[in-house]
């Protein structure tokens, strides 16, 4: 290619230009990652993360989630029950790194899980998420006795959550809870 930029390059030189090719977008995806969130879902904020993964499929959810979450919207997918260990992210080492330890997702506000085939709310289902204000599940979902058991609120409905007489969207596939101030 006479005039090309290539043209001036030995074999060697190519063949490096060539693999840089191929590199950049594998690295590009393992930065993307190190940014702290699932390749199923999005991620909005840094300090106060929301994290959207709503209507993907999914059966479980994904690694990955930021232990700083505050919103998480699981809306739209296929789970069929609400456990204690959906809800831990994996720790991130001062490198920005994921690592294979995971902590509770302490932080969690806002949790959506609306629209999914949810048949029973696990006893202690979310123990691990202290800081939970409003839960969005499915009109019809059966909620085990313990399943608000160690969340630290006065133990009246639902272990401090109340139902959401009337919702915005007055949806009637869905039933919200949120958490009694008084």
């Amino acid at each position: 290619m006479p005039g090309s930029v290539f043209a001036t390059l030995d074999s060697r030189s190519l063949k490096l230009v060539a693999m840089l090719g191929l590199l950049l977008p594998l690295l590009l995806a393992l930065l993307r990652d190190v940014g702290g969130c699932p390749t199923e879902c999005q991620c909005i904020g840094q300090a106060r993360v929301s994290v959207y993964c709503d209507f993907r499929g999914l059966e479980e959810v994904p690694i990955n989630i930021p232990v700083t979450t505050t919103h998480l919207d699981l809306s739209g997918n296929k789970f069929t029950k609400v456990l204690p260990e959906m809800f831990l992210g994996h720790v991130v080492d001062s490198d920005g790194v994921f690592t294979k330890q995971t902590a509770a997702l302490t932080q969690l506000e806002v949790l959506h899980l609306d629209l999914n085939p949810v048949a029973v709310v696990n006893e202690h289902a979310f123990d691990s998420t202290p800081s939970l204000k409003l839960i969005y599940l499915p009109f019809d979902v059966k909620i085990q006795h313990q399943a608000f058991a160690e969340m630290k609120t006065d133990k009246l409905t639902f272990d401090g959550f109340d139902r959401v007489e009337s919702h915005p969207l007055e949806d009637p596939h869905f039933v919200a809870f949120f958490r009694s101030t008084s």
